[in-house]
């Protein structure tokens, strides 16, 4: 729960939807303390777990609807791979590492940076349309499938290093 991962504006997002709606964050860092004392002032303190280090993410992706990932600052992404990884729908700020990997609106939403109400209107959307919702989840693990799963990522390395050993010689 550092500043570069931008949760203020994700809870903001989330105290724009009905309150059916619930937020869970995992992990830990030096702004925990101030997200819930704005989670209490937005009045969506009931409608927010903080959950902690956790290292059982498969298990929360699997009980999660979607993955929001609001970070400024997110060169590569893993948590983007993750959540493909899971067949999950994501809808991330338009930040380099989310916006090399997403195709918008196909394995997943891109919003603008620092937009709570941007994230409010993809997070509605997606929960509105779960065909829609599913169709992109399924489109990312595909992706992830495709590009990011081991057997793809060694043949990657194996052509890569093939070819520097022949440039060696």
């Amino acid at each position: 729960l550092h500043e570069n991962k931008d949760f203020p504006t994700l809870l903001r997002a989330i105290a724009r939807l009905p309150s059916q709606v619930h937020l869970a964050l995992a992990g830990d860092g030096p702004e925990r303390a101030a997200l819930e004392a704005l989670s209490r002032e937005l009045g969506i303190s009931s409608r927010v777990a903080f959950l902690g280090w956790r290292q059982d993410v498969g298990a929360l992706l699997a009980a999660c609807t979607m993955l929001v990932v609001p970070s400024r600052l997110e060169p590569l992404g893993n948590v983007v791979l993750e959540g493909f990884s899971a067949a999950r729908p994501v809808v991330a700020a338009a930040a380099d590492g989310p916006s090399e990997l997403i195709e918008h609106g196909r394995t997943g939403l891109l919003v603008p940076i620092g937009d709570d109400s941007a994230f409010a209107d993809a997070i509605a959307d997606l929960l509105a349309k779960p065909e829609r919702a599913a169709a992109i989840g399924a489109a990312g693990r595909e992706a992830y499938e495709a590009e990011y799963a081991e057997a793809p990522v060694l043949n990657s390395w194996r052509v890569f290093l093939e070819a520097a050993a022949r440039i060696r010689r």
